[in-house]
């Protein structure tokens, strides 16, 4: 039987984790078609990944080799071309930290072929970590399960944006980031990354506020509460694109161009599909926008940040203890969020599901069979140096 989904895996760096990703797909034998993007090619994994059966002999993956990403505009070129390889009628993207979740995935492409209106439907984004020592050499690559959250981020909450009308799924939406990991009708993400690609963003959170507001463009969207679908690992982000901090990168950026794109082309399409005025529905989206701004540099440039900042300096030891100790609270966070899936309306077999899932991620990162196959890559392929999360 053909896949129904591509999961599209863009690469750069991270390389163990690349392979920790599809050790686990491989694992859950998912039936999906993955198509990786890589944008930083290292031989000895591109080796791996072009004869991938004969380590991921349940996989059907597809590598395609692209220049590096030393910019955005590498990076959105790099997957507008790779979603114009897609032949599946669905896909959705992937990060090589994370895991998916087969469950919650069946479910939202089952939603998608019921349901022609909607252009994408995800399953709950939950959050987890990972504890392996203060000193942590892998980065969270293996170790204890160390914190659960129902969703990744407030902003992740399950919803349903099935108003006829665009304008009012944009107002209703515009701040949802759950759709970046969506599945998505192919077509949908190929006209986001050309449009992505066309305005060529200079600032990543624009082009990931541009996603989620062209997608309500596009159709309706839908969140299942009752499940989840992807699971994201906090603290394995790569050191930031900014070489200093977001001041240094907004003055050497088209931040205000990329802006004014971004609402140009978002309240055009609007108007012409309500039949509405272009400027009214520029002005909501800039009202919309203005909040997540303040809260940005509240969160980067407030009083409480500047205490941060003195304690990394003053105390930088504590300061990653604070960040990589060991929690105690993982087993309770663990039944809240299966309690939460059964509040909000998962079945008993569904929850048996989940939990099958989330034994299979703790194995992975504990187990000795992963333990045992990334021994021999560490010396060549993880040299990597990343930064945890706030």
């Amino acid at each position: 039987m053909s896949p129904r989904l591509t999961i599209v895996l863009p690469l750069k760096g991270r390389h163990l984790f690349t392979l920790r990703f599809l050790w686990h797909a491989n694992a859950a034998r998912l039936p999906y078609r993955f198509l990786i993007a890589d944008g930083q090619v290292h031989p000895q994994l591109a080796a791996i990944l072009e004869n991938s059966r004969e380590t991921f002999p349940n996989l059907d993956i597809e590598y395609v080799r692209y220049s590096d990403d030393v910019d955005f505009s590498h990076f959105h070129r790099k997957l507008a071309d790779a979603f114009g390889r897609v032949r599946t009628p669905y896909a959705m993207l992937a990060d090589n930290d994370d895991f998916l979740a087969f469950g919650g995935l069946e479910r939202s492409l089952d939603f998608l072929d019921r349901s022609p209106d909607y252009v994408c439907c995800g399953g709950g984004l939950a959050g987890f970590s990972v504890y392996s020592g203060v000193d942590d050499i892998d980065h969270g690559l293996r170790g204890r399960l160390n914190r659960f959250s129902y969703r990744y981020t407030p902003f992740d909450q399950s919803a349903d944006y099935g108003s006829e009308s665009v304008v009012e799924r944009l107002r209703q939406g515009s701040r949802n980031w759950w759709s970046y990991y969506a599945v998505f009708r192919i077509e949908g993400l190929r006209t986001i990354w050309r449009d992505v690609v066309d305005i060529d963003f200079s600032d990543l959170q624009l082009y990931e506020f541009f996603c989620a507001m062209r997608t309500l463009t596009l159709g309706k969207a839908h969140s299942d509460a009752s499940s989840i679908a992807y699971f994201r690992q906090y603290g394995t982000s790569l050191r930031s694109a900014f070489r200093a901090d977001w001041v240094h990168h907004l003055l050497r950026s088209n931040f205000t161009g990329d802006f004014n794109a971004l609402i140009d082309r978002i309240s055009k399409i609007a108007a012409s599909t309500d039949h509405g005025s272009e400027e009214r529905i520029a002005e909501m989206l800039r009202g919309i926008c203005e909040p997540w701004l303040r809260d940005f540099l509240r969160a980067n440039y407030g009083e409480v940040q500047g205490l941060k900042q003195l304690l990394r300096r003053r105390a930088p030891a504590f300061v990653n203890w604070a960040l990589k100790r060991r929690r105690l609270s993982a087993r309770r966070e663990r039944s809240v969020l299966i309690s939460r899936l059964a509040k909000d309306g998962a079945s008993g077999s569904y929850l048996k599901r989940i939990d099958k899932e989330i034994d299979l991620i703790d194995e992975v990162l504990t187990g000795p069979r992963f333990r045992d196959f990334i021994e021999p890559f560490r010396a060549c392929l993880g040299s990597e140096v990343l930064k945890a999360a706030d």
